[in-house]
């Protein structure tokens, strides 16, 4: 089983010609509404992948928290530990352009009342995965606490407590978050000094260009295949994701790394943060095999 830990949020997408620049207004060519946050969209990708997850979040007492359980369960989540706090359900807007890049403004709402003591006796399986749109606090709890694989996606990368690192088996950062953990665009030293602390692999994601692994006795470049992207909205998330089911099927580093590349760039090639489910791929990429 694979146990994730992390946010919830309400996606509301503005897609727009271009970014404004500070100061200019610009007007949306289409407004989408969808179900989002980093947790969230790991979960629900780990389960179209044909995972067990268990999901360990917080929701609001609104339309939006209801809406978010009744996807949960339709989707073949264990909601057990999907606590319902006394507050609005957290929100994200996001700014899309046509080069299919974007920009996130995230309102953390329930997910800012998800506290350490919510996650007792929920910390169970084989894989943890955990992001940084929750409490520190309670990102350290799930990771000290867990009996498993340990996988921090440190997104945001606003790490207060680098201490946590000391917890982590494999950090995901992408190549702005990696810079901003490391304080250095050097990426040899770099990951010399996250390496310090997480126990074994640093996975930078770099879009296109595939990922690259860093452990203390080597680092190897991971390509991907090439697509046209439409929506980049969650490709890390899918990564993660797919990373944590090969991981959890036994399957190297390197090969669940190489799955990860292949599933979240097909993910980019259509609207929306959800990866999408084995037979979707399968059936529009026979050439690729994922078992």
């Amino acid at each position: 089983m694979i146990t994730v830990v992390g946010s919830y949020n309400v996606d509301m997408t503005f897609r727009v010609e271009r970014f404004p620049v500070v100061g200019e207004t610009v007007f949306a060519q289409e407004i989408r509404v969808g179900h989002g946050g980093k947790g969230s969209n790991q979960a629900v990708s780990c389960a179209r992948l044909g995972a067990s997850v268990k999901f360990v979040a917080a929701i609001g007492n609104d339309v939006n928290g209801a809406n978010a359980l009744r996807f949960f369960r339709e989707e073949k989540i264990d909601v057990s530990c999907v606590k319902v706090k006394n507050t609005f359900t957290g929100v994200a807007y996001i700014l899309l352009n046509d080069k299919g890049e974007v920009m996130i403004v995230v309102n953390r709402g329930a997910n800012n009342e998800l506290f350490p003591e919510d996650i007792d006796d929920c910390l169970k399986g084989d894989v943890l995965l955990t992001q940084l749109e929750i409490r520190e606090d309670v990102v350290k709890k799930a990771l000290s606490n867990f009996h498993g694989l340990r996988i921090l996606n440190p997104a945001p990368a606003e790490l207060k407590d680098v201490s946590i690192l000391n917890y982590v088996d494999i950090l995901t950062p992408n190549e702005v978050e990696f810079k901003e953990l490391s304080n250095s665009d050097d990426m040899i030293y770099a990951a010399d000094v996250l390496l310090k602390r997480v126990r074994q692999a640093v996975i930078v994601t770099m879009g296109e260009k595939g990922s690259v692994i860093f452990t203390r006795n080597k680092s190897v470049r991971i390509p991907t295949i090439r697509v046209d992207p439409v929506d980049t909205t969650g490709a890390g998330d899918v990564f993660n994701a797919a990373l944590a089911v090969y991981l959890e099927k036994g399957y190297d580093l390197e090969s669940a790394v190489e799955k990860a590349n292949i599933i979240a760039s097909i993910s980019v090639t259509t609207y929306g943060a959800l990866g999408p489910r084995k037979e979707e791929i399968e059936e529009k990429f026979s050439d690729i095999s994922l078992d």
